[in-house]
């Protein structure tokens, strides 16, 4: 089995994002209909395994090849040992409040994919979406020895 190269794995992944967001800029952002949104400076949240079957069709990469490199590559974060990206989280918008497997991308990830292959100038803006104040303790436990979202990203 030959070795993957991360890099490039990441580099694909990175052009389909920006190209998908180019034709469907809907796919992050929107919380209740994108694949991820951005919840402070550092981070997006993924809707899980959403995002991971829609990034990796887009970059023509195995799902399972591309959370390794994300993980490999530290644009996934995960707690170890087990270094798994998949948290559950309390995410609210709109009023309403969502129990759903998550992820936290780190959003130099996402925002450069944007700016070098989806035509944005500059980086998105924070999104409507929160972690729900009740999921914060849990979230700050994954995070040990990381920096955590900064508090504007509950709600």
């Amino acid at each position: 089995m030959p070795l993957i190269d991360y890099q490039d794995v990441v580099f694909r992944l990175q052009q389909g994002l920006g190209q998908a967001f180019a034709d469907k800029p809907w796919i992050l952002n929107l919380p209740g209909k994108s694949v991820a949104c951005k919840v402070d400076q550092y981070y997006y949240v993924a809707v899980m395994p959403a995002f991971i079957d829609k990034l990796s069709s887009w970059a023509n990469v195995e799902p399972e090849v591309a959370v390794e490199s994300l993980v490999r590559t530290g644009n996934f974060i995960t707690k170890a040992p087990d270094r798994d990206p998949v948290v559950s989280l309390g995410l609210t918008w709109d009023g309403r409040v969502c129990e759903m497997e998550s992820a936290f991308v780190d959003a130099d990830f996402i925002d450069r994919a944007l700016r070098f292959y989806g035509g944005l100038e500059t980086v998105l803006n924070v999104s409507e979406l929160r972690i729900a104040s009740a999921s914060r303790e849990s979230v700050e436990d994954f995070f040990e020895g990381k920096t955590p979202p900064q508090a504007l990203a509950y709600g």
